[in-house]
């Protein structure tokens, strides 16, 4: 431990050392922002490609950060006093925690390539809660999150199984058909992603061109996601529909969680979220990785 801060933050990422401490030292400023460090890893058979392998860590870094901050918000005040249930923290938070940098390395384990993903990602707990309430009151939003939050799980459990067809696959043929359907199923799941960051977006940010670029993102990944044309449909022709309350004193209108740490250096553009995070495959043709053979 460094003053209070664990020393694997400042080692997997020494370029944002001075942000986690900016974040993590107890001052006013910042008092309600949090932190967490998240970490996915693949280790690559005799069939997988490098690419496919980065996909793998960096969706498991995905669901390792969601959880840590579903944990974290489950214990949070201003988030338990919401009666809201665990499932629809990790229905919604997805789209609202902010990935500030990731870091992907390779190494040996013994004749084992494994690929390893850190992600640093952060939230602010009162924007958060503020926006889970904005997406709870949207009847759109809040029905298609579920139904996608629900679909990408069924599709978690089918990457699985696949992976083990991969790996016990006896003929070439096999071995294609396998490798094919694990990147549709990851290309789904990406897409279901940008699916969601699409409604957020619309219900926290503009019902304009951020969700129909997230829209279109999310069809060039899978084009025949059925959950695009229904976003579609909705997005472009309806204004968010949130219920009408009294506003409660010193409440704000809801917004995606504003961040005050910038991103890394040689990071350009606004920082992704975590439904944001993916990895896309080269254009060339993928290489499989042989025993023996080099990458």
């Amino acid at each position: 431990m460094l003053n209070g801060l664990p020393c694997r933050l400042v080692r997997v990422l020494p370029c944002c050392g001075a942000l986690v401490m900016m974040s993590l030292f107890h001052s006013p400023a910042l008092a309600d922002i949090r932190v967490v460090n998240a970490e996915g890893e693949h280790r690559m058979g005799d069939r997988d490609t490098r690419e496919d392998a980065i996909r793998l860590a960096v969706e498991a870094a995905k669901r390792n950060a969601l959880e840590q901050v579903a944990v974290y918000l489950e214990s949070v005040t201003v988030v338990s006093d919401m009666d809201v249930t665990k499932d629809e923290i990790r229905t919604y938070t997805a789209g609202l925690v902010i990935v500030l940098a990731q870091q992907v390395t390779t190494t040996l384990d013994g004749d084992v390539v494994v690929i390893h993903v850190n992600l640093l990602a952060q939230m602010d707990t009162d924007e958060v809660a503020r926006a889970i309430t904005a997406l709870r009151e949207n009847e759109d939003a809040r029905v298609q999150l579920a139904v996608l939050k629900k679909e990408n799980e069924q599709l978690q459990e089918e990457l699985n199984a696949v992976n083990q067809m991969l790996g016990t696959a006896a003929t070439p043929e096999q071995v294609q058909q396998a490798a094919q359907k694990r990147k549709e199923i990851l290309n789904r799941v990406q897409s279901n992603a940008m699916v969601s960051q699409a409604w957020t977006n619309w219900v926290l940010v503009s019902p304009g061109g951020i969700s129909q670029g997230l829209l279109n993102s999310a069809s060039g990944l899978s084009p025949a996601n059925p959950h695009i044309a229904v976003a579609q449909q909705i997005i472009a022709y309806r204004q968010p529909r949130v219920p009408g309350q009294s506003p409660t004193p010193a409440s704000r209108p809801p917004q995606m969680p504003k961040h005050e740490m910038i991103p890394p250096p040689g990071v350009s553009g606004a920082p992704r979220t975590l439904n944001e995070m993916i990895h896309r495959a080269p254009t060339r043709p993928p290489h499989l990785n042989h025993p023996g053979g080099g990458e």
